[in-house]
């Protein structure tokens, strides 16, 4: 007869009852529900399947006193529970890869290795039961991301509970995600996990050096000049934690491509471009204060549209025009000061043109004013176009310059002022209503803002590929709606899905949710050199019903191996070690959206490289348009009431550097951290 473990009862994993010898398999369930139990023809239904078990318990036969060693005490462990399943032997004819159980024999002799990692437990006489120290198993596909089926009893949020009945029986309910977590192990079985795993069959026999040459050619088959100092050694085989070291875990290894921007030549419509919300303020809507440094900070990041709400400043107390969110109680700033600023830190991270939109509620006295302190502090760098133009410039024929958007009217097909001539003709970006269909017979290009409700009421009333139509020539910015007074966002994938170029996003972050938005326009602005300025794909630049460009699937594959740089957080979780994991989010069109986790790492040590998480698991994303699609990966502490942010990191999947990368772990701002924490992926394009 055979058993298997309250911990995988979900997946199974079976054990044989008798005298066990270190080297035992565990084989996952995933094989043993595929073979016939009992006369069966199948498995049966997974909740049937964890319930059987859990309601089972098992006296351990006589004469097994004191031939077992059993951990005493260990709070995220479950004992071994009776189970009929074929022999270990019987899962490797079907092909289904074996794993073994870490534990520790009685008398300490010798351990046996979950692949090359140490078991953690510890001996113990007075128990008649077997304990599994290692929570590293294998998954089912569709089980990866989950806590468990639905009502089950192992719930990641379920409290241990311990049941004794019998005499040497006992039962465990697991507090934790999707079965036992990850533990941490002998930090030289972390070296060579390494080491196998990146190198593999270019290691030499004693494991110590790799082909160099070999490795880079048919691994890293891009990206080696990103490393600013490789390792340039004449010799084929090179030391591997050399080689490791310099060029794996370089900081320099990122995941996509660094470099100059290299599309600049299309119309401004083509693009999509960085854009901020209420770019003057530094909190949320309602009572924050308005600060030449907010736009400093945003231009800085690589922003190229941002929004001035302009007012008459005498009723504020301020000379000339004021900036300010109107109808609330946020502190007005000049509009001299701003302008002085955006002049200030405008090209000094891309040399690509700055938009600034104006929501202008100043009289005419006010709008010379405004149209003046243009012309004196922007100066020639003011670019001015004729109104009338039907076509865009590209951003490469507007390098370090500003373009002023502001309203204009629209009659019988043509631009009418809307300001005062002195503003007007400085205007080379009009801010018209929305026309839809109507821009068919509309001989210019057009600017239209849209709030986020709008836009999606548009979607519904014309159909989302009228709105490609529509953006392939015209511009639409789209911007969070009004309830979003704590400064949150809107979902910036919708709109690029649609075509819309500019989503202006709050950048003042909310204090209620992280800024996931943020992270994802961030990501997506890694783009083309980071200036700002992303090129949208043939589908949406094109007439598609002329039979515009088609996106090109692709299956994308990922391997999170494990963590560098962990003792950032070594006294992140309340003097304690986190317990690590990872979520993956492809953000693309919506058939592509996907979000992907890992186990849970549990560290025991705070330092060093048993601190250093590992998980080795792999994931498969089939990604039907890629050239919209944005990788972001975000590392967690799970915690019993709100997992905490480690960091994240997300780029353009058109972006991608297939081998293996160093994706760096940034915080939610976006700031680098202390320590520089990273994950080791391999990723893979077919």
């Amino acid at each position: 007869m055979w058993f298997s473990c309250t911990s995988c009862s979900a997946y199974g994993c079976g054990l044989p009852v008798g005298k066990v010898p270190s080297d035992i398999i565990c084989s996952p369930k995933a094989a043993a529900s595929e073979m016939p139990r009992d006369g069966s023809q199948d498995g049966g239904e997974e909740d049937a399947d964890e319930k059987d078990v859990l309601d089972r318990t098992w006296t351990p036969p006589s004469g097994w006193e004191g031939d077992l060693a059993v951990p005493q005490e260990h709070s995220d462990l479950t004992v071994w529970t009776p189970r009929e399943v074929q022999p270990p032997e019987a899962s490797s004819q079907i092909g289904r890869q074996t794993r073994r159980c870490c534990w520790r024999c009685r008398d300490e002799a010798e351990r046996c290795g979950h692949d090359g990692e140490e078991g953690s437990g510890e001996q113990s006489g007075a128990s008649d039961t077997i304990t599994p120290t290692c929570g590293s198993r294998d998954f089912r596909e569709d089980d990866k991301f989950r806590r468990m089926p639905a009502g089950s009893r192992l719930d990641l949020l379920q409290p241990m509970k311990i049941r004794e009945g019998k005499k040497g029986s006992i039962r465990l309910y697991m507090k934790g995600m999707c079965g036992l977590p990850l533990n941490s192990f002998d930090a030289t079985n972390r070296d060579q996990i390494f080491h196998e795993e990146v190198f593999g069959r270019f290691l030499s026999a004693d494991g110590k050096s790799v082909d160099i040459l070999a490795w880079r050619s048919e691994v890293q088959s891009g990206g080696a000049d990103l490393i600013t100092d490789p390792l340039r050694s004449t010799s084929q085989f090179l030391p591997v934690e050399e080689v490791l070291a310099a060029e794996v875990l370089s900081e320099h290894n990122l995941p996509h491509w660094v470099r100059d921007p290299e599309v600049l030549d299309r119309p401004l419509a083509h693009y999509w471009i960085n854009s901020s919300h209420n770019s003057y303020l530094r909190g949320n809507q309602l009572t924050s204060d308005c600060s030449t440094e907010a736009l400093v900070s945003l231009l800085n990041q690589g922003v190229r549209v941002v929004e001035l709400d302009v007012y008459e400043g005498q009723r504020y107390g301020i000379q000339g025009p004021c900036v300010l969110h109107g109808g609330t109680m946020t502190k007005a700033i000049s509009l001299e000061a701003c302008l002085e600023a955006i002049r200030s830190a405008a090209f000094t991270r891309s040399h690509c043109p700055v938009i600034i939109t104006l929501e202008n509620h100043l009289k005419e006295a006010g709008q010379r004013q405004c149209a003046a302190l243009l012309q004196e502090i922007l100066g020639p760098a003011l670019y001015v176009r004729s109104a009338t133009a039907d076509s865009w410039p590209s951003p490469g024929e507007l390098q370090d310059c500003f373009i002023l958007r502001d309203k204009v009217m629209v009659e019988k097909g043509t631009y009418r002022p809307a300001r005062v001539p002195e503003l007007h003709a400085l205007i080379s970006m009009g801010n018209v209503k929305f026309l839809g269909e109507e821009s068919s017979n509309f001989e210019t290009c057009t600017s239209s803002s849209i709030s986020e409700r709008k836009l999606h009421q548009i979607k519904k009333q014309v159909g989302p590929q009228a709105l490609r139509r529509y953006t392939s020539r015209h511009l639409v910015r789209t911007y969070p709606a009004s309830f979003r007074v704590d400064s949150s966002n809107l979902d910036p994938q919708d709109s690029w899905e649609l075509g819309c170029q500019m989503v202006a996003l709050n950048g003042q972050g909310s204090i209620f949710f992280h800024p996931h938005s943020a992270w994802l326009n961030a990501a997506k602005f890694r783009g083309n050199g980071g200036c700002g300025f992303v090129p949208k794909p043939q589908h949406l630049t094109r007439n598609t019903r002329l039979g515009g460009g088609r996106p090109h699937p692709v299956l994308l594959r990922v391997k999170i191996l494990g963590g560098d740089g962990w003792e950032t957080f070594k006294d992140f979780d309340m003097g304690k070690a986190p317990d690590s994991y990872v979520c993956i989010e492809m953000a693309g069109v919506t058939e592509d959206r996907i979000v992907r986790k890992t186990q849970v790492f549990t560290a025991t040590e705070r330092t060093g490289k048993k601190a250093q998480p590992i998980w080795r698991e792999n994931f498969e994303f089939c990604v039907t348009d890629p050239e919209l699609a944005t990788l972001l990966f975000v590392a967690w502490d799970q915690d019993v009431d709100f997992d905490d942010l480690l960091g994240q990191y997300g780029f353009p999947l058109s972006e991608l550097l297939p081998g293996w990368r160093r994706v760096p772990l940034l915080s939610g701002s976006g700031e680098p951290q202390e320590g520089n924490p990273a994950l080791l992926c391999h990723f893979e394009l077919g």
